[in-house]
């Protein structure tokens, strides 16, 4: 597909540290939220300064101009200075560019908020932003004297769950997911695929404000990235992922493989599983593969290791690499995304499967969600997620197909990973 040319003009910044306790008030919904408890990182969003969307020919240049090193001019001062928010452009990319229909989200969409405020570390900073020429230093300052001078209302406490469960509508019906695991069988039997990752979705009812959803996935999964991405129309985007897609500084990036899936209480049965070892090194091959084509050098640990969460366990392995001269986010991209870990091997076969016979709408499931700023990028890979609107949630529930599976234990699998949402709904009704 070709690609496109993009206007990304340069915003300012204007920072501020905070008080313990200072918060905005009166600024209406968040329009982003990203936490990370384990870091002690927690990133709020208001308001729009600037959104960028493209389509799958754009996204390289998108990328390439959102990350550029001189794409935020900082009106207080050097750099280094003082703390520097993350971003500041938050959004999401789906997982097939090429095929998205959500009303409410772009295929690749972007934005700069009016506001931000982030916690780090036990620190809590503001930043104020705008494009560049269309608003004065001093109009940055008053809106983050605005923030100092806020109330201290208090983040949702999640109460605890219901004892009644969500009622679930299966979109994708037992039969059907059965006829999909038995053809991806078939393909891999006949050498075609070694592994294809299908999804599912699961409608349940959503009349809980999202703040409070969000503070369930918070508590219980501080692992994972907890996030929520407003769409247009009144309707969001959330979930609580624990798979991290990279984390770049520079040249300097760090990633991970999170493939092979067992209950909390099987946890070390992953290491001794070889149908759950071979799913997972080929995803760590695929990564480190395409990440030497694009790095001076790759740092992949020998054996995985089991990373447990409240509802799953996983294998885990962490990468690193040093970026060659002149590659930045957008080849990060280009050569990862999708990883087998929500796609399949080899990936080109399995996209083109799932495309043919998944009959589901992905959109920004299994793509990529967080935030992109001047030669940096922190992204998860969008799982344990659920697009929300006029009152009902759609989750969407992944499981690996590879020679060993069963349609039987790839559903109860889904269910598993489908408890994240459902606990957090069900508490926050």
């Amino acid at each position: 597909m070709a690609q496109h040319a993009v206007n990304v003009p340069r915003v300012v910044g204007l920072c501020a540290d905070l008080p313990p306790g200072a918060d905005p008030v009166g600024l209406g919904a968040l329009t982003f939220y990203w936490s990370h408890p384990e870091r002690r990182l927690q990133v709020r969003a208001w308001g729009e300064t600037i959104r960028r969307e493209a389509d799958a020919g754009g996204l390289g240049p998108l990328l390439a101009a959102l990350s550029r090193p001189d794409g935020v001019a900082w009106l207080d001062g050097a750099a280094d200075a003082r703390a520097r928010p993350p971003g500041p452009w938050f959004g999401a990319i789906a997982f097939d560019p090429t095929r998205f229909a959500w009303g409410g989200f772009a295929p690749v969409r972007f934005a700069v908020p009016r506001l931000l405020v982030w916690d780090d570390g036990g620190r809590r900073h503001a930043a104020a932003f705008a494009v560049e020429g269309e608003a004065t230093r001093s109009a940055l300052e008053s809106t983050l004297d605005d923030v100092r001078r806020g109330g201290v209302p208090q983040r949702p406490v999640a109460p605890p769950p219901l004892k009644s469960a969500v009622a679930a509508h299966h979109a994708d019906g037992r039969g059907r997911w059965a006829g999909l695991v038995d053809l991806a069988l078939e393909r891999i039997r006949a050498g075609e695929l070694s592994k294809v990752v299908i999804a599912r979705a699961m409608d349940v009812p959503a009349a809980a404000p999202v703040e409070a959803l969000l503070a369930h996935l918070e508590a219980t999964y501080p692992q994972c990235r907890t996030f929520l991405l407003r769409g247009d129309g009144g309707t969001a985007f959330i979930g609580a992922t624990p798979e991290s897609f990279c984390a770049l500084d520079g040249a300097r990036l760090r990633t991970e493989a999170l493939a092979g899936s067992a209950r909390p209480a099987d946890a070390e049965s992953l290491l001794q599983s070889p149908k759950e070892l071979r799913e997972h090194e080929w995803v760590v091959e695929h990564i480190a593969s395409a990440l030497r084509e694009i790095s001076e050098a790759v740092d992949v640990p020998p054996a995985p290791t089991v990373r447990a969460l409240a509802n799953v366990a996983h294998l885990h392995t962490p990468i690193s690499a040093r970026l060659r001269a002149g590659k930045g986010l957008a080849d990060v991209v280009a050569a990862l995304h999708p990883t087998p870990a929500v796609g399949g091997v080899p990936s080109a076969a399995a996209v083109r499967f799932l495309a043919d016979h998944e009959d589901l709408d992905r959109g920004l499931y299994a793509g990529l969600v967080g935030l992109v700023g001047p030669a940096r990028a922190e992204l998860a890979v969008a799982l344990r997620c659920a697009r929300i609107e006029s009152g009902t949630a759609r989750l969407f529930l992944g499981a690996g197909i590879v020679e060993g599976s069963s349609a039987e234990s790839e559903w109860v699998e889904t269910q598993l990973k489908a408890r994240a949402l459902l606990d957090a709904l069900e508490g926050a009704a």
